[in-house]
């Protein structure tokens, strides 16, 4: 896969992309998300032609799996790539290796197995290879805390929270999954918009 990045070389970027990352994740989080080093990281994986991507081994085989079935149930493909086609399940192991704490890191290594463990347990099978719409029930009962804590469901949310990240400072996710205008014109005080509408990226980050 080949994304092409760049390191944010102003704060006036910077400023930018964090007002667009904040309509897609929250203010809060995208403050959080994108300090400096994290933000650096980042976009240190998403070189082109993988330049810079680097070993690490924080998921065994089948976590990685999971984490891969994971992030096309919550961001499939539809009119733009799936989380997988842009590598986001290789950026969360990423970005947590290199800029989240060991509990941080432990908390994903849990919910990983706690997902597995509830699909072995109501589907003799792993989760991996239950179909799409099983997928989606499973993880809707661990969104509505149906058989899992409320510790389980937020380990969940931060694992949600870094693949949204992943997905929007691709690409394809600040190009085509959010609006773009490349040149704005004149200022405009009211356009339409729509709770569907998209949320606006900035392209001349790539």
């Amino acid at each position: 896969m080949t994304l092409n990045h760049q390191h944010l070389s102003a704060d006036s970027d910077r400023r930018s992309f964090l007002k667009k990352l904040s309509l897609a994740v929250g203010a809060t989080t995208a403050a959080a998300l994108a300090t400096e080093s994290r933000m650096a990281q980042a976009f240190y994986f998403h070189q082109p032609d993988g330049a810079g991507k680097r070993n690490h081994a924080l998921f065994n085989d089948l976590q990685k799996a999971v984490l891969f079935e994971l992030c096309d149930a919550v961001l499939p493909r539809t009119d733009t790539a799936s989380a997988t086609e842009v590598d986001c399940h290789r950026f969360i192991e990423h970005q947590l290796v290199h800029c989240h704490s060991k509990q941080e890191q432990e908390n994903c290594v849990d919910i990983l197995n706690q997902i597995e463990a509830r699909a072995q347990k109501e589907n003799k099978q792993s989760f991996t290879l239950l179909s799409k719409e099983k997928q989606q029930q499973l993880l809707t009962q661990l969104e509505q805390q149906n058989g899992f804590s409320s510790e389980q469901k937020a380990q969940f949310t931060f694992l949600k929270v870094l693949l949204v990240f992943g997905y929007f400072t691709s690409e394809v996710g600040a190009s085509q999954a959010l609006n773009y205008q490349a040149v704005p014109g004149g200022f405009k005080g009211s356009i339409p918009y729509t709770k569907n509408s998209k949320a606006w990226g900035s392209k001349d980050l790539y």
